[in-house]
């Protein structure tokens, strides 16, 4: 038996995490879609549209990408996980993971500054950051190595 590189190990568990903070994006969307008294006070502060019906279309696109971008990290962390088409994962990850931070960064740009949105994306960021480091290692010294030997 041999042993996994630290870096797919570490990996594998922050698609998990990702992954369950993405699905907590699509919770939070269906919640908020679910009580229409919600969706009227969150076209009154602007947020999504100007009218309930653009709410409910921007929580419905939401809830769709934020479910997709789930189930994408949740299966990266699988194949990292089981070692399975590696050399893959490594590509489509890192290429998942500039995409991800760039819509990150862009959507700090459009919070205010101080409030609690702009704190968690912050922290987003960082996470993406992370991600992103995370599939590039697999790039280089060990991690490398051991991907190219596992390439079924």
């Amino acid at each position: 038996m041999t042993t996994r590189p630290w870096q797919v190990v570490a990996l594998a568990t922050l698609c998990f995490i990702q992954a369950l903070h993405l699905f907590e994006h699509v919770l939070s969307s269906v919640l908020a879609a679910s009580n229409h008294s919600n969706v009227v006070e969150l076209a009154e502060n602007g947020i999504g549209g100007d009218d309930a019906n653009a709410v409910y279309q921007h929580l419905s696109l939401s809830q769709d990408v934020f479910g997709l971008m789930a189930v994408v990290v949740l299966m990266f962390g699988v194949l990292l996980y089981r070692n399975q088409y590696l050399p893959g994962v490594r590509l489509t990850g890192t290429i998942y993971a500039v995409v991800g931070l760039i819509g990150q960064i862009v959507l700090t740009g459009s919070t205010d500054e101080g409030s609690i949105g702009a704190v968690d994306n912050t922290f987003s960021v960082l996470f993406a950051v992370l991600l992103l480091a995370g599939f590039v290692s697999l790039f280089f010294g060990k991690s490398a190595k051991w991907v190219n030997e596992h390439r079924n």
